[in-house]
This record gives structure tokens, C-alpha cells and sequence, in this order.
């Protein structure tokens, strides 16, 4: 009977807390480049997936004046990040459809010396996460610009919040509304409501070394390994071979379960995966779900295009208008 009531209760109890891990990366980018220099062509960026919101990460060392400032753009969105020195985040509630991307870097004229740029684009996490940055006394960017950041949380939970401040302060703001000031460790327990919340960190005196990590169960991260190349069913190519990646973000070596959807699949539940179109289709989304006992699990996805097939009977048709075409331009002038 007690045995009984013990498993009974154990769908009830918590997942263990484990700490967080950096925002996954859609892609990164990095190089140096002169005062004045910018990276000519573009950098190229192909992004495989439809993203409603991101995260833009940037790092950027080799000097500490006030002109020591990196400018980054998207060529095609009219989005750019100016003025960046430092380490930092940013949240873009932006849209972003699967495509290809011309990613342009500039270094400001005025630079003391050569400037070393580490940029990426995130997707918005779940907690365990953590975010760092570095604000330079000398910034010429009010730090709110560039200090904020987010994440989701998928239920409605209390999450120990660890801030960290290696030199210098700074107070931490959650939608808003300030939380701590932080001069050194500072730990929170703070009650969550489910959808996404904005941090924001407000550096003080000096320059500001930050680190804010949000605690949580452990969660699994899988991408999806290789993209599939634009199919034509007429020259034979009518199949795609797919597969993906599971990590867990504790460093345990779970058995991962993997669950494909949006099309027609040899197989859902294979890491690895044979996907075959329907006929008629141009574009589709391929979604895969990992998942695994005593985890939270992590879906990614793939957009994928297919070049339509002519239905068959839509043959005759074809064929009827050609045969008019050539008689109406085969008939005799008068």
C-alpha cells in the first residue's frame, strides 16, 4: 500500500533545477576589422526556418574609447544595431522568414585600433538559461538600449534568478520594474507567469562585468543536422534524407525520443529520416520534437521546396492549347 501511494506521487514531483545554458544560436559571425573598414560583400546568413522573434548577441574587444564602436545591419530588413561596444544582448520582437540574409559589419572611422566583432542571432530560450555582458564606462550607449533580454517560460513557476556582478554594479529590471542592485552575487526567487518576460541590466559606475542566470529543469536542445536541396520530381530527385541532433543542457546522456511531422517520413520516430513530398506541394515546414524522460524537450524546424509536379490531367489541357496556338498563327492572311 505505501509503495503504491510513493509512485503514485512521483508524476507530481518536480523535475531537479538545473543551470542554464546561452541561448541557441540561428547563426554566429566573427572577423576583425580596420577603423573605417566594413565587411565587403555582406556576410551571407541562410536561415532555414520562419523566426517571430530572435535575440542578437555582440561582442566586441580591442579598444575601450569612445569611438571604438562596431555597426551591424541586415541588409535586407532594414534592421542594424549601432554605437556596439562591449558585450551585450538585444530582444527584436521582429519576424524573420526562412531565406537568405546579407549580413553587413562596420567599424566606426574614429576607432583607436583594429576591433574584434563576435555577433550572433538567438532564438528566445526557456529557462535554464543565462546571459552575460560587459558595458564599458566609456560606452557612448545609454546601457538599456543593449542590455535587454528574455525568455519564455512555458508554465506559470518560481525560478531562482542567480545575478552576478564581477566588477563594478548595476540594478536588474524585470518587465520593468526593478529587482535588485547587484554589487556582487545576489540571488532571487522570483514567481513567473506564463508568455515571455524582458530583463533589462542599468550598469552603474566603471565598467560593468554581468551575468544573470535563470535556474530551471533540465531541458534538451536538438537542431536539425543538413538542410534539404530544392526537389524536382521530374528529374528524380523526390526524396530527402534528414536528421537530428539531441543535447541535454545538464551534460547527461539521456535516451532521446524523436518525433517528425509535415509530410510523408519512412519513418516519425527515426533520428535519422527519409522525407518524401506530396505531389502538387511547393513549399513545406519539416518539425521535429525530441524528447526524454526527466527532461524538457525541444522541437526544431526546416523549411524545405519542392518544384510542383504537372498534375496529369492537367495534360490535355496543355497539349489542347499548344495545338490552338499553332493553328492561329499557321492561318493565311488575307
Amino acid at each position: 500500500m505505501l509503495l503504491a501511494l510513493l509512485l503514485s506521487t512521483l508524476p507530481a514531483l518536480a523535475l531537479p533545477t538545473a543551470d542554464g545554458a546561452p541561448p541557441r544560436a540561428l547563426e554566429t559571425f566573427s572577423g576583425s576589422l580596420y577603423p573605417g573598414e566594413i565587411t565587403s560583400p555582406p556576410l551571407s546568413w541562410e536561415l532555414y526556418r520562419d523566426v517571430d522573434e530572435f535575440m542578437f548577441h555582440y561582442a566586441i574587444t580591442g579598444g575601450s574609447e569612445p569611438d571604438d564602436l562596431v555597426y551591424v545591419w541586415i541588409e535586407e530588413t532594414g534592421l542594424r544595431w549601432d554605437s556596439l561596444m562591449g558585450e551585450g544582448w538585444s530582444y527584436c520582437d521582429c519576424f524573420l522568414p526562412a531565406g537568405s540574409y546579407s549580413i553587413t559589419i562596420e567599424a566606426d572611422a574614429a576607432a583607436s585600433s583594429p576591433l574584434t566583432y563576435s555577433i550572433g542571432f538567438h532564438l528566445v530560450p526557456q529557462p535554464p538559461v543565462d546571459f552575460n555582458g560587459f558595458i564599458l564606462a566609456n560606452s557612448n550607449v545609454f546601457p538599456n538600449d543593449y542590455g535587454s533580454f528574455g525568455a519564455f517560460f512555458p508554465s506559470a513557476a518560481s525560478h531562482q534568478v542567480v545575478l552576478g556582478a564581477t566588477s563594478g554594479d548595476y540594478e536588474f529590471f524585470m518587465d520593468g520594474e526593478s529587482k535588485a542592485v547587484v554589487t556582487g552575487t545576489t540571488e532571487l526567487s522570483i514567481d513567473f507567469t506564463l508568455g515571455f518576460h524582458v530583463f533589462q541590466v542599468l550598469a552603474g559606475e566603471g565598467d560593468v562585468r554581468w551575468s544573470v542566470q535563470i535556474l530551471g529543469p533540465p531541458k534538451l536542445e536538438v537542431r536539425i543536422l543538413n538542410t534539404c536541396p530544392v526537389l524536382n520530381p521530374d528529374s528524380g530527385e523526390s526524396t530527402c534524407v534528414i536528421g537530428a541532433e539531441a543535447t541535454a543542457s545538464d551534460g547527461g546522456n539521456p535516451t532521446v525520443s524523436y518525433l517528425w511531422s509535415g509530410g510523408s517520413f519512412n519513418s516519425t520516430s527515426s533520428q535519422w529520416v527519409e522525407w518524401t513530398p506530396p505531389p502538387g506541394v511547393a513549399d513545406f515546414t519539416l518539425t521535429v520534437e525530441a524528447s526524454a524522460p526527466g527532461y524538457l524537450s525541444d522541437t526544431d524546424m526546416l523549411k524545405a521546396q519542392v518544384v510542383p509536379e504537372f498534375p496529369s490531367s492537367a495534360f490535355p489541357l496543355i497539349i489542347a492549347v499548344a495545338l490552338a496556338v499553332v493553328l492561329l498563327t499557321r492561318r493565311p492572311r488575307r
